[in-house]
């Protein structure tokens, strides 16, 4: 199919709008986890934007969501997850370093196990468990506050 003549509007991870040829845009699915032990999230720090996130990130067009996943948590954070069930999705159109996507974002709630904690250096800056209620949605990168009060919920 022909992408039509038009423009798509992107917002970048420093929440900035810029608009790309609907053309330009390529799928992006990407998977995210929550792990929460002892009323604390595993969250790691962005080199890129300084916000939280849920760990986790684009998944390989041969990988299963869930194996993406495991492994882009591994990568940033040095610890090895289970999935134990989705907790939901989002779509948006984003623009990482200039290339537009249409992002697909599924996040679930994964078990960690107690390995040490090690930032990927080239994504991220910190990695810690940290007590959700020292989190509110303006510390976290877009979208990510919102999956982690759904898996919350009763």
């Amino acid at each position: 199919m022909k992408a039509p003549e038009k423009d798509v509007e992107c917002v970048t991870m420093w929440g900035q709008v810029r608009r790309f040829p609907a053309e330009a845009l390529r799928f992006r699915p990407a998977a995210y986890g929550i792990a929460v032990r002892d009323g604390q999230v595993l969250v790691a720090r962005s080199r890129f934007t300084g916000r939280w996130e849920l760990p986790g990130g684009a998944v390989a067009p041969w990988e299963k969501l869930e194996d993406g996943l495991v492994r882009e948590y591994r990568e940033e954070t040095g610890v090895t997850v289970s999935v134990r069930g989705f907790v939901g999705f989002d779509q948006g159109f984003v623009a990482f370093f200039q290339h537009p996507f249409n992002s697909l974002r599924f996040f679930f709630r994964v078990d960690a196990d107690a390995a040490e904690l090690r930032a990927q250096k080239s994504e991220v800056d910190e990695v810690r468990w940290m007590p959700i209620a020292e989190l509110d949605e303006a510390d976290m990168a877009a979208g990510h506050w919102h999956f982690l009060q759904e898996c919350m919920r009763p």
